[in-house]
């Protein structure tokens, strides 16, 4: 086989693997999504940030921080 025969050959594209990922990711925003994980997230960066403004709502970072922990974890999965 030549380069160019390898080149041509790709794998398969995996659906289970996208379906997977969708599931995950749709279970994770269910999740991190609702005002007690904003209120936890919250928590943990009070010092450094304000991210929930005064009728407890999340911020434009807030959301930020929140869809960058579902993809670090889309990532790692």
């Amino acid at each position: 086989m030549n380069k160019e025969d390898k080149k041509n050959k790709l794998p398969d594209f995996l659906y289970s693997m996208k379906l997977k990922t969708a599931i995950i990711g749709f279970v994770l925003y269910l999740l991190l999504s609702n005002n007690y994980a904003f209120q936890l997230l919250n928590m943990i960066f009070n010092n450094w940030i304000v991210l929930l403004n005064d009728k407890n709502e999340p911020s434009i970072l807030a959301r930020i921080i929140m869809a960058s922990l579902i993809a670090i974890i889309l990532f790692t999965f």
